[in-house]
């Protein structure tokens, strides 16, 4: 009983080293989406996207201010208005401090600003003469109305919402960009496995084979040339067998690094050597693709920002005006107690306005500038729509034909497998030459390196079907990312 619970602390203890993380493609795939640094990169660059979009919307809630001087000095020789209204130079020392508090608002509809404000002021003079003043404006409200202007703010918002629409599609994209990349790495590893495996066993039966010769040779039912080429090649096998083992250190090192697993840690992956025939229709292809993809999102973001410079365009070079107006409570007293009493109303109107007289060309160049940026960038999304539609056209009809063709040659590599140890017993009986024996071997590994390029390609084809419509065929559902801080 004793070596029973001796056995059970040493499994419990054991180094987790010593067992080798085992996980299929879907499980790799989901680990690096967690863990990679390019992971790593897409989340950051996603939380930043939402911070600039929220600090964005919250400029335009109501901003409050905090301003103020305390104290400052002032002394200079300055102009001072007289009694008689006359003015004269006379020395000044004083000292001065305020305080101001104020609430401003954008009102994106109409393009307002509104602002709600407090103030109070104090001077002390010294010198020859010293005296202290206050004034105090317990309330102002205010408004800036312009007109005749592009109104920037309802741009910038209709801009800024797509801009958050389609960076979460971008987050996304980064996602199965992840997939594609892992995916590709998956089965280069997977190869560069079975590279190995058929190495070991091409090394292990070219030395049968060879001995096998040896003694065929010595008994005369060979001849030298046989023997002779029967040693080449397991020669042959022995340099292969290296440069297997020293291409599968390499392949796993950059899955490991991809991937973000310590080097010190073992991998051990399962092969993902079954693949599904579903339908993929190329008209609900470009449907999604055209509905889910950043790129077309991105296009109408530069058309609306090509109208927005051809509008301000217009405008800076045309009759505009501002109208400021503002009203308010203020007071001034020799002391604080009497500031806030018997308040006086302050009013404030005023229209500005700008009218561009003599240019030199300078408006009808800047707005011939904004159209043709405006006209160059309707021609550019326009055609880049056609590669992109093209682009899923054609990933789409790959992807089918890679179905029919990863079927096609998993029964090649089947028959080719079957054709090799029939050929093999039949050679150790002596049925068939050596010559033959190595054309079956040939074969196999052909198909067999056919069959697995193909499976991965149809993988990697799947994922960037994913990639390029953002959604799930198997599932008929569209594919989103969200990180667990942002579920909005």
């Amino acid at each position: 009983m004793k070596w029973k619970f001796r056995v059970l602390l040493i499994f419990l203890f054991i180094p987790q080293f010593l067992f080798p993380m085992e996980m299929n493609l879907q499980e790799c795939i989901n680990f690096a989406q967690k863990k990679s640094a390019a992971a790593k990169v897409a989340e950051k660059n996603f939380i930043a996207s939402i911070m600039n979009y929220q600090g964005f919307k919250a400029s335009y809630l109501p901003q409050f201010t905090l301003s103020g001087s305390a104290p400052g000095v002032e002394r200079a020789i300055s102009p001072v208005v007289q009694p008689d209204g006359s003015e004269a130079f006379r020395a000044r020392n004083r000292w001065y401090s305020n305080l101001n508090v104020q609430m401003t608002q954008k009102w994106a509809l109409t393009g307002t600003q509104f602002y709600v404000a407090s103030n109070i002021s104090r001077i002390d003079l010294y010198g020859d003469y010293s005296d202290n003043y206050w004034s105090a404006t317990p309330i102002q409200i205010g408004i800036t109305q312009p007109l005749f202007k592009v109104n920037t703010y309802a741009w910038d918002n209709i801009i800024e919402d797509m801009n958050y629409q389609n960076m979460k599609k971008t987050y996304t994209e980064s996602m199965e960009g992840i997939a594609i990349d892992v995916t590709s790495r998956f089965f280069d590893l997977y190869i560069a496995e079975m590279n190995l495996k058929n190495a070991k066993f091409n090394k292990l039966n070219n030395d049968t084979l060879y001995m096998l010769s040896q003694g065929r040779y010595e008994v005369g039912k060979i001849a030298e040339n046989e023997l002779l080429q029967a040693e080449l090649n397991k020669l042959q096998s022995e340099v292969a067998l290296e440069s297997a083992y020293l291409n599968y250190d390499m392949v796993v090192n950059d899955f490991k690094i991809y991937m973000g697993i310590a080097p010190e840690d073992e991998i051990s992956i399962v092969p993902e050597t079954q693949f599904d025939m579903f339908d993929v229709n190329p008209e609900v292809a470009m449907k999604q693709a055209v509905k889910n993809r950043s790129d077309f999102t991105t296009y109408i973001i530069r058309e609306e920002q090509a109208k927005k410079n051809l509008e301000m365009a217009i405008s800076n070079n045309s009759f505009t005006a501002d109208i400021s107006a503002s009203f308010g409570m203020n007071q001034t007293a020799g002391g604080i107690n009497d500031v806030y009493k018997d308040l006086l109303d302050q009013e404030r109107f005023d229209i500005r306005f700008s009218v561009p007289l003599f240019q030199w060309g300078k408006s009808d160049a800047e707005i011939e500038a904004a159209l043709a940026n405006k006209e160059q960038t309707e021609i550019t999304n326009k055609q880049n729509k056609k590669q992109f539609e093209s682009q899923v056209k054609f990933q789409t009809l790959s992807f089918k034909q890679l179905q029919k063709q990863v079927a096609l040659d998993a029964k090649a590599d089947t028959i080719a497998q079957k054709r090799f140890d029939v050929a093999y017993k039949r050679f150790m009986i002596g049925k068939i030459d050596m010559n033959d024996l190595f054309l079956a071997q040939r074969e196999k590994d052909q198909a067999f390196q056919s069959y697995i390029s193909t499976l991965k390609n149809y993988w990697v084809s799947y994922y960037q079907l994913r990639r390029t419509t953002l959604y799930d065929f198997k599932t008929n559902s569209v594919i989103e990312y969200k990180l667990s801080a942002f579920k909005k």
